[in-house]
């Protein structure tokens, strides 16, 4: 089965073995956790065991996520439409607006794709990517399939937590959650998936066994540059070098979303210390402060301070680590 290419979360496989060999599946599954542990790659392997039990080309398509897309116009309602992938039995849904909000328009042309085509023999899966990013509109578009769903569709829902969930559609579903693996056994893993056994030991360690972040670290340049910085900047928290600090934010006061990101794994960094990870640049008190100063600055990024005064306080701070 696909769902045994999942690293760990043996419970979780067990339940949907279960679901699926009894034919007791639920028409609505919800797959929570944290960005980067693979809640995505889980629920694809669940649909792929849901449409193609005998796997196949298909099912490995559905893995690699070349399935329908529900698109859609900020703005324009009636922009919605469905692009077809080469799976055609399987529909995902990823917000398209503002911060990868929902758009209603993508929730309505998939609802009116599952009532007006006829189900393969297979039947049909879809895909809804980040839930908890739905605004109370789409969410209410979703709730009109989601009560009476056709008979053959499964619903294969993921969020980063269940509280930020909207609680009609949370009532509506099975709910799990995707654990992280220990580092040892996602370095393994990533090493097995043609991840440099060296890379994949340090990202593993820095965080904290999420598959997914480790495997996007690794394999992207401008996300390994990124962590390289991340790293460079907790040096520099380790050593209270204050200026070294403000040179390498600096590049970042006119661009608030690079500065977010790199904070997210400037945070992560100063989280692995935390934990004691001797990979990590930052240990003990010193790896707290920069813990917190990561998450005061997120939130001030976040809360739409200037980035410019928000990284120079940040840099500021490094001296008293």
């Amino acid at each position: 089965m696909m769902i045994d290419r999942l690293e760990g979360n043996s419970e979780l496989k067990t339940s949907v073995r279960l679901m699926l060999g009894g034919r007791r599946m639920t028409h609505s599954v919800l797959l929570v956790g944290e960005e980067g542990l693979g809640t995505g790659f889980a629920v694809r392997c669940v649909a792929a065991d849901y449409l193609y039990p005998n796997g196949g080309a298909p099912a490995e398509a559905l893995l690699r996520g070349e399935c329908c897309r529900a698109v859609a116009k900020a703005g324009k309602r009636d922009s919605g439409q469905i692009e077809t992938g080469i799976v055609r039995e399987a529909i995902s849904v990823t917000g398209m607006g503002s911060g990868g909000r929902y758009l209603v328009g993508q929730v309505t042309a998939m609802r009116s794709e599952i009532f007006n085509t006829s189900l393969s023999a297979e039947g049909r899966a879809v895909l809804l990517y980040h839930v908890e990013r739905m605004n109370e509109e789409s969410a209410n578009a979703l709730l009109k399939v989601m009560e009476e769903p056709p008979e053959g569709v499964l619903f294969l829902l993921t969020a980063d937590s269940l509280a930020g969930v909207l609680p009609t559609i949370r009532s509506r579903c099975i709910s799990f959650a995707v654990a992280p693996v220990s580092p040892a056994d996602c370095a393994r893993y990533c090493t097995a998936q043609g991840v440099d056994s060296k890379d994949a030991a340090l990202y593993s360690e820095l965080f904290d066994g999420h598959i997914g972040t480790v495997l996007d670290a690794a394999r992207d340049e401008a996300r390994r540059a990124q962590v390289d910085k991340a790293l460079a900047l907790a040096k520099a928290a380790a050593a209270q070098d204050s200026y070294a600090a403000a040179v390498l934010l600096s590049a970042y006061e006119k661009d608030k979303v690079g500065a977010a990101a790199l904070l997210a794994d400037f945070r992560a960094v100063a989280a692995a210390g935390l934990r004691g990870s001797p990979r990590a640049p930052v240990q003990g008190d010193a790896a707290r402060k920069a813990l917190a100063a990561a998450d005061a600055a997120i939130q001030r990024l976040g809360a739409q301070v200037n980035p410019k005064i928000t990284l120079s306080v940040l840099a500021m701070k490094f001296r008293t680590f």
